[in-house]
């Protein structure tokens, strides 16, 4: 067993964009061990880290002998691999402190950034931070995955979490006009008539959350009925992400509870003023928007901690409450996270595998398939077909010969009145002998290229969502999109089924006979819920 230690000791949104690294390590390393090593007050959002498998933490008013004493502590597991995801004086410290065989460092672009903050040199192009974590992935010989940050937020009983799924009668959209550094904070009183105005013209309840450390003195409180607004203060991390799981949208500024929506998997509005995205910590998700205005001194700092030199925060000033209104009007009346569907993986799980089909006369259903999916859309599935193709890249067959395969497979389910929402393939692969399709590509599972863009075309919403396959890159493919999976055992499953740890995904993978039994299964579990 491979035992990893992982340093990201702060800030909040920082270490909830080290999840993706995280998952990703586990995914390539499945018996390894990893300790994640942050501040006391992250440990709740690490908690929701699914791939962690114990927290080390610094307390929260810890001196110098607190950290050598933890550092020592550290030093007794004699792990294989440090990974610093932090790159400041003290995870220096502590990699070089900490035993380990080999260590691995972000590329922290301190020059870039640096260049950036000092002669505005924006760039067309620019890495995310999670794509910089990833470089550890490489250099530890893996494969990055998962480029989204993902939190799978506990099952809590309190009761303010009830009344917002049970009690409010209206889609909560949650609201967050606080950040770290006042001054990277857009006009609370912005904020305020946004909120009123989403509610008066769109019906959605109101949740206000603050903390005691922002700057924040206002609220839509008495202008918003009370059965619609809900307002928390100083939420326990955990919780609060609890709650905008629950929640259609989020309203934020550039901080940290900004990226807890975005790993949650709730749509984001962020609002940056003296930041800049191309630093790199813009949110993430699949339905995120960064509102912003071009403004020659930004980036002013590369935290947004240095207060504004002019006469007024123009960077603020210029953005418009309508400007937000109706990027947040847009994305509630979107196809966005509306539906829950069924990704089914094509040869060996609905169709039997005849290694590499070509002939769209040799299409041969697995026995109960067809009335599985007939079952599933009765119970409000959408179902897409999604299936690596990489015969193409190999130059077994061509692109057409792919569509005419699928064409017959959609033909024949439409003929026993089943509808097939979307069928989607990949026809790359890194070994492929076709140059144009030999690439390293974000739709070959279990990359999400394909799921994503079927939660584009068709309005799904992928944390509900299931993978049913018969190989583990089917499994590893519901890991990454943040959903369920289940292994079947027709085509490669039952072999497939001797490589399956179960213990790297918890509760999130089963195994099933076929594909009839898995759409029972899912349905039973379904309506337990």
């Amino acid at each position: 067993m491979k035992k990893i230690l992982v340093i990201r000791l702060g800030s909040l949104g920082d270490v909830i964009l080290a999840s993706a690294p995280i998952l990703n390590l586990k995914l390539n390393f499945p018996d390894s061990h990893i300790t994640f090593f942050t501040k006391e007050q992250f440990r709740p959002v690490v908690n929701c880290f699914e791939s962690v498998d114990e927290v080390v933490v610094l307390p929260y008013s810890s001196n110098q002998t607190d950290f050598i004493r933890t550092l020592n502590m550290l030093d007794k597991n004699n792990f294989d691999v440090v990974v610093d995801l932090h790159g400041n004086i003290r995870s220096m410290i502590t990699r070089k402190f900490v035993t380990s065989s080999q260590t691995v460092v972000y590329p922290k672009r301190r020059l870039e950034r640096y260049e950036l903050v000092k002669n505005k040199s924006r760039p067309l192009s620019y890495p995310h931070t999670i794509d910089l974590y990833n470089d550890c992935i490489t250099q530890l010989g893996g494969t990055a995955f998962v480029k989204r940050p993902q939190m799978i937020p506990p099952e809590i009983d309190d009761e303010k979490i009830y009344n917002i799924k049970q009690a409010m009668p209206a889609t909560p959209v949650l609201v967050a006009p606080g950040a770290a550094h006042e001054n990277k904070q857009w006009q609370v009183e912005r904020f305020v008539e946004v909120a009123i105005r989403l509610h008066e013209t769109q019906g959605v309840g109101i949740i206000w959350a603050t903390t005691s450390q922002d700057k924040v003195n206002l609220s839509p409180e008495g202008k918003i009925r009370s059965e619609y607004y809900s307002e928390i203060k100083d939420y326990p991390l955990d919780k609060l992400a609890s709650i905008i799981s629950q929640c259609k949208l989020t309203i934020a500024n550039d901080s940290g509870i900004a990226h807890l929506s975005s790993a949650v998997g709730t749509p984001t509005i962020s609002i940056f003023g003296p930041t800049h995205p191309a630093l790199g910590f813009s949110p993430r998700g699949l339905f995120d928007k960064v509102i912003e205005v071009d403004e020659k001194c930004r980036p002013c700092s590369l935290h947004g901690k240095k207060p504004c030199f002019r006469e007024e925060r123009f960077c603020f000033k210029r953005i418009s409450t309508d400007m937000v209104f109706e990027s947040a009007c847009s994305l509630l009346n979107s196809r966005t996270n509306i539906e829950p569907a069924l990704l089914v993986d094509r040869d060996g799980t609905l169709i039997v595998d005849k290694d590499y089909i070509s002939d769209p006369d040799q299409v041969e259903f697995i026995d109960g398939g067809i009335a599985a999916l007939m079952k599933a859309k009765l119970h409000g599935f959408k179902i897409v077909i999604v299936s690596n193709q990489s015969g193409v890249a190999r130059g077994y067959f061509d692109i057409e010969t792919v569509e005419k395969v699928n064409r017959r497979i959609l033909e024949m389910l439409a003929k026993e009145g089943v509808i097939v929402d979307g069928i989607y393939y990949c026809p790359h692969h890194k070994q492929g002998t076709l140059p144009e399709f030999t690439k390293i590509c974000n739709c070959r599972k279990p990359s999400p290229g394909m799921p994503e863009q079927a939660a584009r075309d068709l309005g799904i919403d992928l944390r509900k969502s299931w993978v049913i396959g018969d190989k583990i890159d089917d499994v590893k493919l519901g890991i990454v999109m943040g959903s369920k999976s289940v292994l079947v055992r027709t085509g490669y499953g039952r072999k497939e089924e001797q490589n399956l740890n179960a213990n790297c995904f918890n509760s999130r993978v089963l195994v099933i006979d076929n594909l009839r039994g898995a759409v029972e299964k899912i349905i039973s579990l379904e309506n337990n819920d």
